[in-house]
């Protein structure tokens, strides 16, 4: 069709195009730019919302550049790259719109949401609104009903992390994924990536250099959403069992016993400080001294080191104190 003849794109078709990906281009996925609405199929007058993508600028050129095989986003890309990212926009709204169960939580609600995706059909969606409300049978149910249809890869990773069962992840699934996320530079999406096959280290890894890019690029709520999802998400929890393996590894006392007092573990910090009572009374450490006599219960004694740790403690001079 002529681009003379192009029908301008009803309001609602329009309206939910937008809504489906968030204001953002489904390609580079940088919330800060302007957007268009593509036709992926290059047909102006085509406004099937199947036919329809949101793209920034730079990316909607990219589509353009003629020649076959040296095209740098054709139709398949587009595709593959709106169908992703609204998946994901489509989760952020499940896990962000429905409520913990608390007092006066509406059930009915809940009900009513879950039949809508139900007659819909959209089971992954149903696997995480039941994963919010902590229904994990029923979360089961449509995780299984999703992948017997023909679930892509990111939607295996996606469903397994849920479970918590990164094991039922094919290695192949892995590969291509990691492949992807890394080809797009996709940080922040590859830390959920790896946050989902159970790799704590790469995640943060991954986590703390988005984080970072978004700030320096001034994508300010970008950054602060991805922070406290890294903060909600408690991946400092493996980072600090990690620590407390290295350190018993390396027979390093004072690591283990900080790696447990970070994890709240106050039990084994004592039953540790109780175990190690010949070394800790032999050295001159007085912090573990008074850890050893709070586990045996001697306030006395962990008064008269309470003063000593305090006579001892100095503070260190900054260089302008100087």
């Amino acid at each position: 069709m002529d681009k003379s003849s192009r029908i301008t794109i009803p309001r609602d078709v329009a309206a939910r195009v937008l809504f489906a990906h968030d204001r953002t281009c489904c390609v580079c996925r940088v919330r800060s730019k302007p957007v268009q609405i593509h036709h992926v199929d290059d047909d102006p007058g085509n406004n099937d919302p199947r036919n329809l993508a949101i793209l920034c600028f730079d990316c909607h050129r990219d589509t353009q550049i003629a020649g076959g095989f040296d095209r740098k986003l054709d139709s398949e890309q587009v595709l593959l790259y709106r169908d992703d990212w609204c998946t994901i926009v489509a989760r952020h709204r499940v896990l962000l719109e429905t409520p913990p169960l608390q007092p006066g939580y509406d059930a009915r609600l809940s009900a009513e949401v879950a039949a809508i995706y139900r007659t819909n059909e959209e089971y992954e969606l149903l696997a995480t609104h039941y994963d919010v409300l902590g229904n994990k049978e029923l979360r089961d149910k449509y995780v299984e009903l999703t992948l017997a249809r023909g679930a892509g890869d990111q939607a295996v990773v996606y469903l397994r992390g849920l479970q918590g069962r990164p094991d039922l992840i094919p290695k192949d699934v892995i590969d291509r994924e990691f492949k992807r996320h890394t080809r797009a530079r996709d940080w922040l999406q590859r830390a959920r990536f790896h946050r989902a096959i159970g790799r704590p280290h790469e995640a943060a890894a991954d986590y703390t250099r988005g984080i970072q890019e978004a700030l320096g690029e001034k994508r300010v709520f970008s950054a602060a959403f991805y922070l406290k999802e890294l903060t909600e998400e408690k991946l400092f929890r493996p980072l600090f069992i990690a620590a407390l393996q290295q350190a018993r590894e390396a027979g390093d006392l004072w690591w283990q016993v900080r790696a447990l007092q970070e994890l709240d573990w106050d039990t084994e910090v004592y039953d540790l400080v109780l175990k190690h009572a010949p070394e800790i009374q032999n050295g001159k450490d007085t912090y573990l001294e008074l850890l050893l006599a709070q586990a045996r219960g001697d306030s006395g004694r962990a008064a008269e080191l309470e003063k000593e740790l305090a006579r001892e403690t100095r503070r260190v001079p900054l260089e302008e104190d100087r």
